[in-house]
């Protein structure tokens, strides 16, 4: 048995209870115990005579030491501290391991074929005072192995069995139960009631605790089938070992249990392609939201609002000037702006119910003791403001990124706007003229079905054509340019908020999943490695 990997399993199934919300208390107080336990000297190992009142714990362990070790009269409860019967040359070595039990009451045996056995005699586990019963539930957890005393009144007692044995057996290796007083009935008598044990036993799942039938009032005759077993040679590292690992191997599984995981098998919670439809729903409720439609338009009119001071001749600059000082620039040519208002455009309620419902309506197949971590998960604000908190975060990444694209074409058509306006400038200096002296010399252009059409009225006419042309080119060039950009901001926006929106909202999801998974795997673990034969 490989006992630090046994114990590794344990802390692998404690991490993964902490992530599903589970109360890993009890496991944590396993493992805490048993690395003190494995800390002490293991030269010896504790056994406990445990029973309920007037079974005779107190006179089978004098009868197996031959001599009084602990009191034993018809008042009860007569034990009302635990005393220890300990080797007597391994005093000293298990003085830490008796402290740390809290057992104060110790008395000494020199039997050889006992030396690595220390029992103790526990107070009544049903007695009328409570803190005889508190010390028994302090001390079980502790010791390394357990006899279970019970008499032909009390073998089927309750507290017996509901409040010990289901709950300590399953964490014990090394245990039986001794049928005492077996004195009050004819052997074959006595030999029914330990076959009506056996068969209580196989119904609570524990045939595997072998019983012996005693009569401790006779003394050692009495218990010698009890001795024989307790003389069985079994080694103390094996039964300290085996109690741990039993231990550990039962807290992973009481986990495991509690996470709906304990046949070893973590199905996902939620069927894959169930949940890549409602993220689809999602992604499209958001995406709607963002409008990567009118942010399309947003960047192409930024891009030919940057394409009018390089493209658009002097006239451009102030065009530019004039849609920044009225606003229209912030208004319709602002994408960044404009993403970061994604909220102003409607509620994030309609896009999460895809996703909320779908959890709700895995939950009624959720195991009870982690269907509450998961239901926060499903709450509507909860939901809402972690997306919001995903979507703010994604859009300021990506808005921060914005750069208006840019063309060495534009200067080009800006030199050619520039003659342009040098021409339109020499036209009307020259119709100026023209009107100023009536009778100047003026040429003309034969034009067909028009006839002949002044000079400059010609030139003004196809200065304007080029203008216009120019014009259109920028406007075309830039727009092109722009719904470019546009697309690439769009196909970025739409996977980052995809992405963001599966590790935002369904990162816990798989988290959970992934727990879940690893308490599976600690339990297989846990199985097939903390197992070792002490019988």
């Amino acid at each position: 048995m490989d006992l630090p990997g046994c114990l590794e399993h344990l802390d692998e199934a404690i991490a993964a209870a902490s992530v599903l919300a589970l109360d890993t208390t009890a496991a944590s107080g396993v493992r805490e115990t048993a690395r003190i336990r494995l800390g002490f000297p293991s030269d010896a190992y504790v056994l406990a005579l445990a029973g309920g009142t007037g079974v005779g714990k107190s006179t089978l362990l004098n009868a197996i030491a031959g001599q009084e070790v602990s009191s034993a009269s018809a008042r009860r409860p007569t034990t009302s501290e635990a005393v220890a019967w300990v080797p007597a040359d391994r005093r000293r070595d298990l003085a830490g391991l008796l402290s740390w039990l809290g057992v104060t009451q110790v008395r000494e045996h020199r039997a050889e074929s006992l030396g690595e056995l220390a029992v103790l005699d526990l107070p009544d586990f049903d007695s009328i005072a409570p803190q005889h019963r508190e010390r028994v539930d302090a001390l079980l957890p502790r010791v390394d192995a357990v006899a279970w005393v019970v008499d032909p009144e009390k073998y089927k007692d309750e507290i017996m069995h509901g409040g010990y044995l289901r709950t300590f057996a399953p964490r014990l290796r090394q245990q039986l139960v001794v049928l005492n007083r077996s004195d009050l009935l004819s052997a074959e008598d006595a030999t029914r009631v330990s076959d009506d044990m056996r068969t209580q036993l196989q119904r609570e799942g524990l045939d595997d605790i072998p019983i012996v039938i005693t009569r401790a009032r006779e003394g050692a005759t009495g218990v010698a089938e009890f001795r024989r077993w307790l003389d069985s040679g079994i080694e103390a590292k094996r039964v300290i070992a085996s109690r741990v690992a039993a231990e550990a191997q039962q807290s992973v599984r009481e986990l495991a249990t509690r996470a709906g995981v304990a046949d070893g098998d973590a199905t996902p919670l939620i069927d894959p392609g169930r949940r890549e439809r409602a993220l689809d729903s999602v992604a499209r409720g958001v995406l709607a939201l963002i409008d990567i439609r009118g942010l399309e338009r947003q960047a192409v009119a930024a891009t030919r609002l940057a394409a009018r001071p390089r493209g658009a001749g002097p006239f451009g600059h102030v065009t530019s000037l004039v849609y920044r000082l009225t606003g229209r620039a912030r208004a319709s040519a602002d994408p960044a702006r404009y993403l970061r208002g994604w909220q102003m455009r409607g509620s994030l309620a309609p896009a999460v119910e895809p996703l909320r419902e779908l959890i709700a309506t895995t939950l009624p197949t959720v195991p009870g003791p982690v269907r509450g971590s998961l239901a926060t998960l499903s709450t509507p604000a909860v939901f809402e403001q972690r997306l919001a908190e995903t979507i703010d975060s994604s859009l300021a990444t990506e808005a921060a990124e914005f750069r208006v694209p840019t063309s060495a074409l534009w200067s080009l058509i800006g030199l050619g706007n520039y003659a342009i306006t040098a021409m339109l400038l020499f036209c009307g200096l020259w119709f100026a003229a023209l009107f100023l002296i009536h009778e100047a010399p003026v040429g003309s252009v034969d034009i067909p079905y028009l006839g002949a059409i002044p000079t400059p009225v010609v030139l003004l006419a196809a200065t304007l054509l080029v203008g216009f042309l120019l014009a259109q080119a920028l406007r075309l060039h830039a727009g092109w340019l722009g719904r470019r950009w546009a697309r690439r901001i769009g196909k970025q926006i739409t996977g980052g908020v995809r992405e963001r929106i599966t590790d935002s909202l369904l990162l816990p999801i798989e988290r959970f999943d992934s727990a879940r998974e690893r308490l599976a795997k600690a339990a297989r673990s846990a199985s097939e490695g903390c197992v070792s034969d002490t019988t």
